[in-house]
């Protein structure tokens, strides 16, 4: 059996790309990996990782056998031992001792064996059911008594002497402990990990895997599902678990006319033990790999493909988890991933860090804050008397909070970025203990009843919209005189209210943001248009070393990772120092033959071309660039895939391309398209149908854009692609300027590392939508000077920094151009 057991001949740049992985596992190191698009990346992972587990797996039972030999012997020589008899007896004690815990290790591993034998034979363990949880209804006098579901909970003690629980968190300890060795791969959208079970069937491994999704992905009520946002998705899912039957039950039974009593079924008819424990046997029997095959099969047997997967994931070896799932902290407890002495991959990891800045950010607009403080009185004032003294106090600091941040959006005030420290003293909450609140809010299920509440809040404005007051007969008379004929018509039935969010998740958010280290956040004001308060989260680095430190070890992979410093410095701020990463970066598997890169520093009229702010919208800059497109286009073959740096810039050159009839000359040789927006896969399809003809089309993006990353313009797709200037990011945005103050005072040059770092991220993005696979070639072109600098070029990716060509004229670049595509156009037909 070969080393890896690759499934095709690997290239010597696929065999050095897993050695170095194995290493860094074997090593327990944070490895950061570059592997071009169409260089086996997905497989060459998998075949590493799994050939890993493989080998230690057998070296930790080779290794217990060979401890408990060793022990039992030290246990027997101490018997015999002629030494100190007390030096003896504390021998074969201190070896009795470690002889228990390898045992217990050993029978550990058995118990698990044996789980996955009843798995792959079937057998549902009723042992391993879950007690199903009391019901409020049980302790209801009659079964025809209403339910406030926004009342207060009665039994909640704000001081913690009380905790929620959830019937799932309640499995037996036994079950919890049948964990194995596993590893943890992420990546940012489901689609991407469906296609690694795709490439991981192209292998010989059969690892127990199973795909982490939220209770949105992985529902298959229907009465749930209606409800589109996630988190009434979650809370409805909680309230059916909790209430005790659902709504459809309810009606069949008021329907029958039944007065029987309710039993003690779950109150969501797939939230069933028995059929639950079905889907986690085929789960690890290897019958269900997708979340798809999940949900069908959960369907058509009334399981939950939601907890079955949270119930799969101790003895799984393999977890498929999106980013949000793995990198929040919040999330990943309540998913119950155990990350100690196992292994995590973040693929496409050049979104790391800006996805941990996403997850912890968030924001409140003034007309939310609003409705917010409306409900939050009317609440206080409905149950007043029904809170405790000292939950009362939190509802009243909930809604102090609420109206102070209100009152400062409409101020005059002209300060636009706070830290935590200054909005505390600016609102004049100093009083108010923030995290108590969060846990208050988080503990009683405050969002959930308040979402019942604004419910009925909506129901009750639309009826007072629909009274009419009581007339006198004079007063009816009066009134149909003054009625016009349009209002005359038959009314209808008022539209019932839309599921909306509570306005009190958005505060909840807000105020759980507040919570993080006062130095790692800034609190932006907007009072533009839509006056809101943004949080946003600075410093992701404790956040990633908390993942990071963990785990046995962690590979960042992707295809384009350069440039990786700033991750470097990060990973460094999080105390993972230079000793602890290991970086490597692949070359393409193509060979020199097959790309041709080339900066073009002057325009087709012999003007030194740098696309600044200032340069852009100049009548000269963009008719001699449309002029230089025009001009190019005419020696590119089938697809040109054309990225520029913003929408806006994108409007102005078509708009100049328009009026000096350059783009009706260039459509006479090419079809051309263009992103918008709003542009659907309806225009990629045509662009792919005219590429791949004689004439061929030249499709417009914006880097950055759904067309820079994620796509595949390969083949004749795109033979050729054209990044025109430099993205780099808005330095007047507040946002960017505070994230790179920050950075300044973190690092020397810890601002502009950020700045050019998000620059060349999205260009090497859109360089790699093109050369997908081993036989493909393409042309790329980088119009700008600044591309020549060894400062900008230094930061490409290697693989194509490396064979990129600078100083050359424009003729001379049509020139090497004609060669190249002839050349490879010649092989292609060989």
């Amino acid at each position: 059996m070969e080393e890896f057991s690759f499934p095709f001949k690997p290239y010597d740049i696929q065999l050095r790309l897993m050695r170095e992985i194995r290493d860094c596992l074997e090593q327990g190191k944070v490895g950061i990996f570059e592997s071009p698009t169409g260089t086996g990346k997905s497989l060459s992972v998998l075949c590493s990782t799994m050939t890993w587990l493989e080998n230690e797996e057998d070296r930790i039972n080779k290794e217990l056998i060979e401890r408990l030999a060793k022990t039992r012997k030290e246990i027997r020589e101490s018997e015999k031992s002629t030494e100190d008899w007390e030096e003896s007896i504390r021998k074969k004690d201190k070896a009795e001792r470690e002889e228990t815990e390898i045992i217990e290790a050993v029978e550990k591993r058995q118990r698990l064996a044996k789980r996955i034998d009843q798995a792959k034979q079937g057998m549902v363990d009723v042992t391993r059911k879950r007690k199903a949880p009391a019901r409020d209804y049980d302790f209801a006098l009659t079964d025809d008594e209403p339910k406030d579901e926004a009342a207060p909970s009665e039994e909640y003690n704000s001081d913690g002497e009380t905790e929620k629980s959830d019937a799932f968190a309640d499995d037996d300890e036994e079950e919890k402990e049948m964990k194995c060795l596993k590893i943890f791969y992420a990546s940012r959208t489901h689609s991407q990990l469906d296609q690694l079970i795709e490439e991981l069937e192209k292998t010989r491994f059969q690892p127990r895997v199973v795909t982490c999704g939220s209770r949105g992905t992985l529902c298959v009520n229907d009465e749930v599902m209606k409800l589109k946002l996630n988190h009434l998705i979650n809370e409805k899912c909680m309230e059916l678990r909790k209430n005790g039957t659902s709504e459809k039950e309810k009606k069949q039974k008021t329907e029958e006319g039944s007065k029987k009593k309710k039993s003690c079924a779950t109150s969501c008819e797939y939230y069933n033990s028995t059929q639950i424990e079905e889907l986690v046997n085929g789960v690890l029997a290897n019958k269900f790999k997708t979340s798809a095959q999940l949900k069908s099969q959960g369907s058509a047997s009334h399981g939950c493909p939601y907890f079955a997967t949270r119930k799969s994931i101790p003895q799984c070896q393999l977890v498929l988890l999106p980013y949000q799932v793995l990198l929040h902290e919040g999330t990943r407890n309540a998913w119950g991933i155990d990350l100690k002495d196992n292994v995590i991959i973040l693929d496409e990891a050049h979104n790391v860090l800006s996805t941990i800045n996403s997850l912890y950010s968030a924001e409140i607009s003034e007309k939310s804050l609003a409705l917010a403080l409306k409900l939050i009185r009317e609440y206080n004032e409905k149950y007043k008397l029904r809170l405790k003294a000292k939950n009362l106090l939190y509802m009243k600091q909930l809604e102090q909070l609420t109206s102070k941040m209100i009152t400062f959006l409409k101020s005059e005030s002209k300060e636009d970025v706070m830290t935590m420290a200054q909005l505390s003293r600016n609102l004049n909450i100093l009083g108010i203990n923030l995290f108590k609140l969060a846990t208050y809010i988080e503990k009683t299920d405050l969002c959930k009843k308040f979402h019942g509440f604004y419910v009925q809040f909506q129901r009750n404005e639309v009826k007072k919209e629909n009274e009419k007051p009581k007339l006198t007969g004079i007063q009816k008379l009066l009134a149909k005189k003054d009625e016009k004929p349009e209002e005359t018509a038959e009314e209808s039935e008022p539209a019932p209210p839309k599921t909306v969010s509570s306005p009190l998740f958005s505060l909840k958010s807000f105020i759980d943001s507040l919570t993080n280290k006062c130095e790692d956040g800034r609190i932006i004001v907007d009072k533009t248009a839509d006056p809101k308060f943004r949080y946003i989260l600075l410093n992701p680095a404790d956040r990633l070393a908390e993942v990071l430190k963990a785990c046995r070890s962690t590979v960042l992979v992707g295809g384009t990772m350069e440039p990786a410093q700033l991750l470097v410095e990060t990973l460094s701020r999080g105390s993972i120092g230079p000793d602890s990463i290991r970086r490597f970066s692949c070359s393409h598997v193509i060979n020199d033959s097959q790309l041709l890169a080339v900066t073009i520093n002057k325009t087709v009229d012999g003007k030194p071309f740098r696309l600044t702010y200032q340069t852009r919208s100049l009548p000269e800059t963009l008719k001699s660039l449309a002029r230089s497109i025009q001009v190019l286009s005419q020696h590119l073959p089938n697809g040109v895939v054309i990225f520029v740096p913003s929408y806006d810039f994108l409007f102005e050159l078509k708009k100049k391309m328009i009026e000096t009839k350059i783009l009706e000359q260039i459509e006479r040789k090419k079809s051309v398209f263009t992103e918008t927006r709003q542009s659907t896969s309806d225009v990629f399809k045509r662009f792919s149908e005219a590429a791949k003809t004689p004439k061929g089309a030249i499709f417009f993006a914006v880097i950055g854009g759904k067309m820079s990353e994620g796509i595949n313009f390969s083949d004749e797709l795109g033979r050729a692609v054209i990044v025109i200037g430099l993205p780099f990011p808005n330095k007047t945005s507040v946002e960017l300027r505070e994230r790179m103050r920050f950075l300044d005072s973190q690092m020397p040059n810890g601002g502009n590392m950020l700045y050019e770092s998000l620059c060349m991220h999205a260009v090497n993005q859109a360089i790699g939508r093109a050369i997908r696979h081993r036989n493909d070639y393409a042309a790329v072109y980088l119009f700008d000077e600044r591309f020549s600098q060894d400062s900008i070029k230094s930061k490409l990716s290697s693989w194509i920094g490396d064979r990129t060509q600078t100083n050359l004229g424009f003729t001379e670049i049509i020139q090497k151009s004609q060669a190249f595509f002839k050349s490879n156009a010649e092989a292609v037909n060989k």
